[in-house]
């Protein structure tokens, strides 16, 4: 099935919905940690970009991602946590701009979907880093976009870590995990 972006356009404004493999999927709602979370990575990241003056952050944006298969034609988009990028979208991350940093936070241990389906999305859309954080753990996995494949370049816990297309940002990965 295709599904085309006029489609997506029309899906209903209650929710987030993520369109892939031609089907639309209303995301369900993040418990109040997850959203903790994700509110506070995305402040960490606003203070310090408005200072340098070099790049936004957004909580929860479309991401769009193209198809593998273009002959198949249509729409994919997905939905992170967190998206860090120095252009500003007009109302999405469109194929071919996206943002250079995606973040998502797991909902489960296993976090099956983030660490295949979204891994391989992401690195489809050309993201340079993404970062998947692991609440269980307390874990941050650093992911670095080589070729058209992601290498895992580090895994944090307490330390600062900085988004390589944003050295002068520094994340205190301490002060996320404080109540």
């Amino acid at each position: 099935m295709v599904f085309s972006e006029a489609a997506f356009e029309r899906l209903p404004d209650e929710g987030r919905w993520e369109v892939v493999d031609g089907r639309a999927i209303l995301l369900p709602a993040s418990d109040y940690e997850h959203q903790r979370l994700s509110d506070r990575l995305t402040r960490m990241f606003e203070l310090q970009l408005e200072v340098l003056k070099c790049g936004f952050a957004v909580s929860a944006p479309n991401v769009f991602i193209p198809r593998k298969h273009d002959s198949l034609g249509g729409f994919q988009n997905r939905v992170p946590d967190a998206a860090v990028s120095k252009h500003r979208p007009k109302r999405h991350f469109e194929v071919g701009s996206p943002p250079e940093l995606v973040i998502e936070i797991l909902s489960t241990r296993r976090g099956n979907v983030e660490r295949t389906e979204k891994l391989d999305d992401y690195a489809l859309a050309g993201i340079a880093e993404y970062w998947i954080v692991n609440p269980f753990d307390r874990l941050v996995e650093i992911y670095v976009l080589r070729g058209e494949e992601y290498v895992l370049q580090r895994t944090a816990s307490t330390e600062t870590i900085s988004p390589e297309a944003f050295p002068g940002i520094a994340i205190d990965l301490s002060l996320l995990w404080t109540a």
